[in-house]
């Protein structure tokens, strides 16, 4: 059987046996079962996809005869080839985020990974381009968010440097055109390795196969277009659930059988702060907030010239030239403040109040607000309203009312209605209420007509 080496804690098969003595170069192969081809790792320490045939003259020239003797059924350089295949079969072969190169042991699968993350080497110095950068972007005369930036930051890139699954929240940076989100999801890239992926048509259900984000340990969403109901917008939290907290993921590329790792990955998503592109982000609720930091940023002057390719060019150039600096500070002086720390995430989420302030406006219980006041209080009322989540519905979606198609689509599922109006209970209690009598075997809701929001009852 070939010999097991270690290689800085990677193991690996090496392809040695009967060659002719002082020839050949003992080489680590692996057969990839999914693609049906072969991994060899050249002297460069590069692992290389190879066909049957390639192995076959890479074989030869290290020295094994594929000429057979007299008695023999197979030759040396055949038997090699069927022990790979046999012996040293993989689940999977390719890059896999947050794993350095060689063979591992993933969720229970044989995996061979093809190519590492290069971290910054942390360097003792100066930051002042990244300092401004961050400055100009997330420090405001009424919201400092940079510490929270930093604890994201550090968090992350200690998990990764450490080789630990981690959850991070998704970072969001909302804000105006060319204020400098991309320049800043750039900066994560290159401290969290180097490699990123695009995960938005996945994780909206354009396309089902994901292979391609398990290459890059930084998810990077830019500028998407906003979805156009709530439902895509309740969806897409949950793939976002899903990809900060669960450690397992499913991996199934086209044409493949899906297998389960466990990626590392932290998430950005920067977009317009207008109502419409915020549109792109999903509710609020108590299930995702603290599985999201949104950040505000603001437009300011770049510390660079960075108006031509030329000037832009050499502004990233020095920002990378002050990125060892910068780790160095995150690791080794700066530490995340008692008031930020989290158990499950190592910080705590940081939500912008204006931010909230907009995605409040779009949630669904105050759309139906909305929709109630349109039917309702369009006119001078009397008074309140009282009666059940069921009656009220048929009422909004009733073909007199100007937006019963838009309330239709609003209370679209199962008790919409009730859970939006239990909702209002809670953030307006002086316009919605729930009764205790029941009304007609179902709960009833008394509502309450605008201008009375500051009235007790």
């Amino acid at each position: 059987m070939p010999a097991i080496i270690q290689n800085a804690g990677e193991a690996a098969a090496v392809v040695s046996g009967e060659i002719e003595a002082g020839k050949g170069i003992p080489r680590q192969v692996f057969y990839d079962r999914a693609k049906s081809c072969f991994w060899y790792c050249n002297s460069a320490g590069c692992w290389i996809a190879m066909t049957k045939d390639a192995l076959t003259s890479r074989l030869k020239r290290d020295g094994y005869r594929r000429k057979l003797n007299d008695g023999e059924a197979l030759s040396p350089l055949d038997i090699r080839q069927l022990e790979v295949m046999e012996d040293y079969q993989v689940s999977y072969a390719g890059p896999l985020a947050g794993h350095w190169a060689g063979l591992v042991e993933n969720n229970g699968n044989r995996i061979l990974v093809t190519s590492s993350p290069k971290l910054v080497t942390p360097a003792k110095g100066e930051w002042p381009l990244i300092d401004a950068v961050l400055r100009g972007l997330l420090a405001h005369e009424d919201h400092d968010q940079r510490a929270h930036f930093h604890g994201w930051m550090k968090v992350g890139e200690a998990a990764l440097r450490a080789r630990q699954a981690q959850p991070g929240q998704v970072l969001v940076l909302a804000g105006p055109r060319e204020c400098g989100k991309s320049l800043l999801q750039s900066i994560i890239t290159e401290i969290l390795g180097g490699r990123s992926a695009k995960p938005f048509q996945y994780m909206t259900g354009v396309t089902p196969f994901n292979s391609d984000l398990f290459a890059g340990e930084h998810l990077v969403m830019e500028d998407d277009q906003p979805f156009t109901t709530l439902a895509a917008r309740r969806d897409f939290g949950s793939r976002i659930k899903d990809m900060t907290v669960n450690r397992d993921q499913r991996l199934h590329a086209k044409g493949r059988d899906a297998l389960i790792l466990r990626p590392f990955w932290r998430v950005s998503f920067s977009l317009n702060d207008e109502s419409e592109n915020l549109m792109a982000l999903p509710p609020l609720d108590e299930s995702i907030m603290d599985k999201i930091s949104l950040f505000l940023c603001r437009k300011a002057e770049m510390p660079m010239p960075s108006v031509t390719s030329d000037e832009r060019a050499q502004f990233w150039a020095a920002i990378r030239a002050e990125l060892p600096a910068y780790v160095h500070w995150l690791r080794e002086e700066w530490t995340v403040p008692p008031e930020l720390r989290a158990h499950r995430f190592g910080v705590t989420h940081w939500h912008h109040p204006r931010i909230v302030e907009e995605i409040s406006g779009l949630a669904p219980e105050v759309q139906l607000l909305g929709y109630v006041d349109a039917l309702l209080f369009d006119s001078p009322a009397p008074g309140a309203w009282w009666g059940s989540a069921e009656e009220l519905q048929r009422q909004l979606t009733g073909g007199d009312f100007r937006f019963a198609r838009q309330a239709e689509r609003l209370l679209g599922w199962s008790n919409a209605c009730g859970v939006y109006l239990g909702r209002l209970a809670g953030k307006v209690p002086n316009r919605v209420k729930r009764e205790d009598a029941h009304h007609r075997a179902h709960r009833a809701w008394r509502i309450y007509p605008p201008g009375h929001e500051d009235t007790p009852y």
